[in-house]
């Protein structure tokens, strides 16, 4: 039997894990409690499909665009994809991230996958906390809506505009310090910490130096690919705000795609408290319910529109789950390199010397 390498062994564990983790959600949800739910919407429900496709699509080109080296448009959407199943399934939602890096490691290099990672990571943030503080200054503007069930009070949209605009605040801090000290001298001081001595330095510092390299690479010759990457995250988030407002559509609440905008913020905040539960099946429902009694809504659709994307997210995460199981039994295995012999005969022909004189 061959032996498995670290990277199989990593992904067969995230696979059993996950799959573990989908059981158990579909046995908690129940198929009375969801044939229930989606008789209520019918077969409209399956528009979220395509409307994910949005997001989907937004989340793999915009980390195509910052992948320099070669890889297939396809391959990046299965590992995203499978990245994706990854972080619904941990509470922290940054479990994937290692999944992807993982997965595309063998095929671009690991410098390659860590930078192209971080980049998109730092723009996926940059762009959620536009549209998060976006949304109560869109209300604070120009609403109350009347399409809404009720005006939402000024001082909750206060209150969602002041934690959007808090939860941002590492964002420059972590520019600064890649941007003004460097990936490497950070590296080199973060090695002296107990846990990470082990390391062997010259390793570090080769790494951290590739990451810099890529880092100003970017900033100097691919700015394009950076608005591009940026463009599509932030209609990525929109498609977002979209879904929550198709959603509570069909459960027969009419809000205003301002207010949906507004909601989303309630949905990034919310998930920004998940994420430090050790769980995450019943606390996002829960917090749904609090956060819509808190704007005034009723909070039985707060849970409903996140039951429901919820299963439309199940959907995609088994899909998820399937490549990964396929990647883990199957791993990427790069092209050989044929070296062609010379056939005998066929080798350069010797120099002519000068003719000699007669």
């Amino acid at each position: 039997m061959p032996r498995l390498k670290k990277s199989q062994i990593f992904n067969i564990v995230v696979f059993l894990l996950g799959t573990v983790v989908i059981i158990t959600l579909i046995r908690n949800i129940g198929w009375s409690q969801t044939r229930e739910h989606l008789s209520r919407t019918g077969w409209n429900y399956f528009w979220l499909f395509p409307i994910y496709l949005i997001t989907m699509f937004g989340d793999t080109i915009s980390w195509r665009l910052l992948i320099r080296k070669p890889v297939s448009m396809i391959r990046v959407m299965l590992i995203a994809n499978s990245g994706t199943a990854i972080n619904a399934l941990t509470p922290s939602g940054d479990g994937g991230e290692f999944v992807k890096g993982n997965l595309i490691g063998p095929i671009i290099g690991a410098p390659e996958a860590v930078s192209s990672l971080l980049l998109w990571n730092f723009l996926y943030a940059v762009t959620k906390k536009i549209v998060t503080v976006a949304g109560p200054l869109l209300y604070l503007l120009f609403g109350p809506f009347a399409a809404d069930p009720k005006p939402i009070e000024t001082v909750v949209v206060l209150w969602f505009l002041g934690l959007g605009a808090l939860t941002a605040l590492y964002l420059p801090l972590a520019y600064f310090l890649v941007t003004r000290i460097g990936v490497e001298r950070i590296a080199k001081r973060l090695h002296r910490l107990w846990l990470v001595r082990r390391l062997d330095l010259s390793k570090v510092e080769t790494f951290s130096r590739q990451l810099d390299e890529t880092f100003r690479d970017f900033g100097r010759n691919f700015r394009l690919r950076l608005v591009g990457a940026a463009v599509l995250l932030l209609v990525m988030h929109l498609s977002v705000c979209f879904e929550i407002w198709f959603v509570l559509g069909l459960l027969g609440v009419d809000v205003s795609l301002g207010t949906s905008v507004f909601l989303f913020t309630g949905s990034s905040l919310l998930q920004t408290v998940v994420s430090l539960s050790p769980v995450e099946m019943g606390v996002t429902e829960a917090g749904s319910m609090g956060l819509y009694q808190w704007i005034g809504f009723e909070p039985v659709y707060g849970f409903m529109q996140e039951f429901l994307r919820r299963l439309r997210r199940l959907v995609f995460n088994i899909l998820g789950l399937v490549y990964l199981g396929y990647c883990a039994v199957y791993p990427y295995e790069p092209p050989k390199q044929i070296e062609e012999t010379p056939e005998p005969g066929s080798g350069p022909a010797p120099e002519s010397g000068p003719a000699p004189e007669a």
